[in-house]
């Protein structure tokens, strides 16, 4: 975890999927294309669960972002539909 955030993307089926963290604001929050689609502020740190839904080939596809905390860490992983998502951590 860097002093100011982390940012991982990904991608399902050409869609973009975006877990970005800042530690200035304090927030977690999970783009969908570039559309935020769920937030939340994590002023102290604990275990935070975000969930957002989109629509691809008619069908509703759920994404589950997780961010579990370990002391001076945590561990953000990224689901969609159930099957975790290959995140790339980007500056």
């Amino acid at each position: 975890m860097s002093i100011t955030g982390d940012r991982y993307v990904g991608a399902y089926e050409g869609h973009t999927i975006e877990l970005v963290r800042n530690n200035w604001n304090k927030t977690l929050k999970l783009f969908i294309d570039g559309r935020e689609a769920a937030s939340e502020w994590q002023i102290m740190p604990y275990d935070l669960t975000l969930t957002a839904e989109f629509e691809h080939a008619g069908a509703t596809h759920v994404v589950t972002a997780r961010s579990t905390v370990h002391f001076l860490s945590s561990d953000d992983t990224v689901e969609i539909d159930g099957e975790r998502l290959s995140l790339t951590k980007v500056k």
